[in-house]
């Protein structure tokens, strides 16, 4: 089975779309927000309805990145299920996984934290988040011990934290090795089981965990009951073309044999579904129907907002919503997310035509910096970003850029001019940045998680 590439596409497009929300979210919020968000006067914008609003989804996106992972992860390991190196291969992507995730996180934390020691941030940092930051300029020592620290705390994945610090948005780290060794223990537990007892069985353990509130569990599980229904699709589909191949042999073997054989009668009705009084062409009709309305939905609920409650337009979730969320806005929203990426996916994989463009050279590109550019775009932000920003406000207004509503309402063309000159020049500069890194430090890091694996092999 080979790569499934748009998978690597649809990853790029979360990881950009992330890039892009990061770069506005500390300052301009109305995108993040419903439409019917109070006050009105504020807010009543076209970005904040469906489906335009996708591109203010990180939250969102983040759930996306659990379901693709999961699935992404599985699908090599499940086509090697049945062959004699199926546990080498479990324990070689374990192996590799913690390096895989965890070296460009480490090369990231450490020249962020270079960065802040020669005091070049211009960023205001959350200062609880940061309070047992040693200070810029101090001791080196200190600075070192707090990076080793903060590695530790991320890799912990039994009790790990969130702390913010100077990438905020490595927090996702810790969730995303977490939930590739919930996959691996679950492909090696289950992999003497029947396909069909696994296909019934995942389902049934993701709605646990979501039930449970654990949505990042439940994106992983749901990413490999995909690759499942993947594998098994294309091994019952090798399976009737061999049958066919053996029925259409049969015709030039000796007339006297039966006119009608189990394997000519298993053929015949290959493809045909008992107990249906649906015809093959309406049946494909209403389930290429069906698919399409769950792409719409899972659309739909990854466009829900930050409003720490449930807008017009989504309070009908309020019904499906478990006793056990008790109404905890940081629990459900999450997870109404995760169910939105776990339909959308799932319908990408059902429907060829919504594969084909994240197919496409631009969003493969994206694909193949994803991971890069989900580790840079905030420290670049946090370096130039406000300073590029208020110099081009200045610019263009003749007055300094105190706040953004201030300068919103002083100048509303220089402010727009303003965020979108500076975020056009510093994506460039983010995209710049993610194809070196991709080069130099990602892939490398790659290929020595795969020497370490071989060391520890030989």
């Amino acid at each position: 089975m080979e790569r499934t590439t748009w998978l690597d596409g649809l990853r790029g497009i979360a990881a950009a779309i992330v890039a892009f929300d990061h770069f506005f979210m500390s300052e301009v919020w109305h995108p993040f927000v419903s439409f019917w968000t109070d006050p009105p006067e504020a807010n009543r914008h076209i970005v904040q309805l469906p489906p335009i609003r996708i591109l203010f989804s990180a939250h969102g996106m983040v759930t996306l990145f659990m379901v693709i992972s999961g699935y992404a992860i599985s699908l090599s390991l499940l086509k090697a299920r049945n062959s004699p190196q199926f546990l080498s291969r479990v324990s070689s992507a374990i192996v590799r996984r913690v390096f895989r995730i965890y070296l460009p996180v480490m090369v990231t934390a450490t020249i962020a934290q270079l960065f802040y020691f020669f005091d070049l941030y211009n960023w205001p940092f959350d200062e609880a988040l940061l309070a047992d930051l040693p200070k810029p300029w101090t001791s080196p020592w200190a600075h070192i011990k707090w990076l080793l620290n903060y590695m530790v705390e991320s890799i912990n994945v039994i009790a790990f934290e969130y702390r913010g610090g100077l990438n905020g948005q490595l927090w996702t780290m810790p969730l995303e090795f977490r939930g590739s060794n919930v996959v691996y223990l679950l492909i090696t537990g289950l992999s003497t089981w029947r396909a069909k007892s696994r296909l019934y069985v995942l389902p049934i353990i993701a709605a646990f965990y979501l039930w449970y509130g654990n949505w990042d569990i439940f994106g992983f599980i749901w990413g490999l009951w995909l690759a499942e229904r993947a594998i098994t699709a294309s091994s019952s589909l090798a399976a009737s073309e061999n049958l066919g191949n053996e029925f259409e042999m049969a015709e030039f073997e000796d007339e006297a044999k039966p006119l009608f054989s189990l394997s000519r009668g298993l053929a015949l009705c290959r493809g045909k579904r008992r107990c249906s009084g649906l015809k093959p062409g309406h049946y494909a009709i209403l389930k290429r129907i069906g698919v399409i309305l769950v792409f719409a939905m899972g659309f739909y609920l990854l466009c829900l907002g930050n409003d720490g409650h449930l807008p017009p337009g989504y309070q009908f979730l309020s019904v499906l919503q478990p006793a056990r969320w008790k109404d905890n806005w940081d629990v459900y929203h999450w997870c109404f997310k995760s169910v939105g990426a776990a339909m959308l996916v799932y319908a990408i994989a059902e429907v060829p035509c919504f594969q084909r463009p994240l197919n496409s050279r631009l969003v493969q590109y994206l694909g193949k910096i994803s991971f890069a550019l989900y580790l840079l775009h905030e420290t670049i932000y946090e370096l130039w970003r406000n300073s590029l920003l208020h110099f081009v406000y200045l610019t263009f207004s003749g007055t300094v850029y105190e706040n953004s509503s201030q300068a919103y309402s002083a100048n509303p063309v220089s402010f727009h001019v303003a965020w979108w000159i500076s975020g056009v020049l510093l994506g460039a500069v983010t995209v710049g940045a993610s194809h070196i890194y991709t080069i130099y430090v990602d892939d490398r890091c790659v290929a020595l998680a795969k020497r370490v694996d071989q060391w520890f092999n030989s």
